[in-house]
């Protein structure tokens, strides 16, 4: 299952703070998704009119668990306070993955 989640800015950021805090904003998100068991994959970049992230997970249950991480909590504020928010989330799963909720015909 892959999340990919375009954030973009919503607010300005704090007066002063300079174009390098985002980055390494990000840096931090990555590092802490990399610490969550389950997750496999983390990535992120421009594009899409923002800032994407990309992360590669086992299940639902590690999204559960990356919610509940005080790391990801803090992580994700840091990049909250700097007036970036989360504007487009897309679950994608694998055909294994879906299978198992397909009528059987």
């Amino acid at each position: 299952m892959m999340r990919i989640t375009t954030w973009r800015q919503v607010t300005p950021p704090p007066e002063g703070t300079p174009p390098g805090v985002v980055v390494d904003a990000f840096r931090g998100l990555t590092d802490a998704l990399k610490k969550v068991g389950g997750v496999d994959n983390v990535q992120w970049g421009f594009g899409n009119g923002g800032i994407v992230t990309v992360g590669s997970m086992t299940s639902y249950g590690v999204a559960d668990a990356i919610l509940k991480d005080g790391g990801m909590q803090a992580a994700v504020a840091r990049i909250f306070l700097l007036g970036i928010n989360i504007t487009d989330d897309v679950f994608v799963i694998t055909p294994e993955q879906a299978l198992p909720f397909v009528p059987q015909q």
